[in-house]
C-alpha cells in the first residue's frame, strides 16, 4: 500500500503540471490569434482606403462638385447631419496618375459646417460608394457620401 500512495501524489502533481501547461498553451495561442487578427484587420483597412496628396485638378473638380452638393443641401438635411453627428462629406473627384488601378472611387473630404475642404488628400476606395449613405473611413466620425 505504501507504493500506491506516492503514485497517487505523483499522478496528482503530473495532472497539475499538465493542466498548467495546457493553460499556458491555450493563452499563448489566443494571444497569437488576436495579434494575427489585428494585423490582418490593419492590412485590410490600409488596402480598403488609400490616400495620396490631391492634384490641382482633383481639388478643382471636388470643389465644383462640392458647390453643387452644398447648393442642393436643404436646411433640414443639415439638421439631420447634426443629429447624426456627421461633420464631413465625401465628395467625388477624378483619378490622377497617383490613383491605384484597383481604386473604384476617388473622393475628398469636406466640412458640412464650413463647406470647405478638410485636408489636401484624395481618398481611394476599392468599392464604389453609394451617394446618400454613411461611411466610416480614417476618422472616428461618420462621413456622409455625397455626389
Amino acid at each position: 500500500m505504501k507504493t500506491g500512495r506516492p503514485l497517487k501524489i505523483m499522478n496528482s502533481g503530473v495532472v497539475k503540471l499538465i493542466a498548467f501547461a495546457s493553460c499556458i498553451a491555450i493563452a499563448t495561442s489566443t494571444v497569437l490569434a488576436w495579434g494575427e487578427h489585428t494585423t490582418l484587420r490593419i492590412i485590410q483597412t490600409q488596402t480598403m482606403l488609400i490616400r495620396h496628396k490631391a492634384t490641382e485638378l482633383q481639388r478643382r473638380v471636388a470643389e465644383n462638385n462640392a458647390k453643387i452638393f452644398f447648393s442642393q443641401l436643404t436646411p433640414e438635411k443639415k439638421q439631420e447631419f447634426r443629429k447624426k453627428k456627421i461633420k464631413t462629406v465625401l465628395i467625388r473627384t477624378v483619378r490622377s496618375k497617383e490613383t491605384s488601378p484597383q481604386a473604384k472611387d476617388v473622393r475628398m473630404r469636406y466640412s458640412v459646417e464650413g463647406e470647405s475642404l478638410i485636408d489636401d488628400y484624395a481618398y481611394e476606395f476599392q468599392n464604389p460608394l453609394q451617394a446618400g449613405t454613411i461611411a466610416k473611413t480614417t476618422s472616428v466620425e461618420a462621413e456622409y457620401v455625397g455626389m
